[in-house]
């Protein structure tokens, strides 16, 4: 069964357009994607944030990207609400879909399929000609199917099933900006403690 094929390619990281107003940011998304790319988590968080306070436009791909290396710690609920932030800044189709898309993922391996599935539907409506989401839309589909037909016999063996309340992931705005308040925070203090690492140890870029 082919399952969520597309995962690594679409948490890949975006980049900001650059431009003479802009070039610190965006030489901070840079050396972010690159920390993300190699692991360095703590580090790309810290670009991430400092490429976010520069800018007074283009946040959407900074927050994606942030929300990115959340969902790669595996801090799903930080990574879902700062997606929903930059959902609401953003115009930009293709981060719309990647947004989606990531969701769509998140909420499956959560085993939430009926939320998978309405995230890579809208992903589609986005992208429609990617077959990657078409494949998880489907996926998603037959999971609900399966568990469909599993409360049916569990309904004719006459046991009652328990439904779990669904959970509501959308993030208001204040909620995302006090949650970045919150990691800002948190992330200067960790590489503060951490700061005795020699700079000279570093990898020139």
């Amino acid at each position: 069964m082919a399952t969520l094929k597309k995962i690594f390619i679409i948490l890949a990281t975006a980049v900001l357009p650059l431009s003479c107003s802009d070039i610190a940011s965006s030489l901070n998304v840079v050396v972010g994607n690159v920390n993300h790319g190699r692991g360095r988590h703590q580090k790309a968080i810290l670009n991430y944030l400092r490429a976010d306070e520069l800018l007074e436009e283009s946040r959407d791909v900074v927050l994606y990207n942030l929300a990115n290396v959340y969902y790669s710690l595996g801090e799903e609920d930080a990574a879902l609400q700062i997606w929903d932030l930059a959902e609401t800044i953003t115009n930009d189709r293709d981060i719309l879909f990647r947004i989606a898309f990531n969701r769509g993922v998140l909420f499956y391996r959560q085993g939430r399929f009926h939320e998978a599935h309405s995230s890579f539907k809208r992903a589609l409506k986005l992208n429609p000609s990617d077959v990657d989401t078409k494949i998880n839309l489907e996926d998603s589909l037959l999971r609900i199917s399966e568990l469909v037909g599993m409360e049916n016999s569990q309904f004719k063996a006459g046991n009652s099933i328990d439904k779990p309340a669904k959970e509501d992931t959308s993030a208001v705005w204040g909620e995302g900006e006090r949650l970045l308040d919150y990691v800002k925070r948190k992330e200067t203090r960790a590489w503060q403690e951490t700061s005795v690492e020699s700079e000279s140890a570093e990898e020139d870029w």
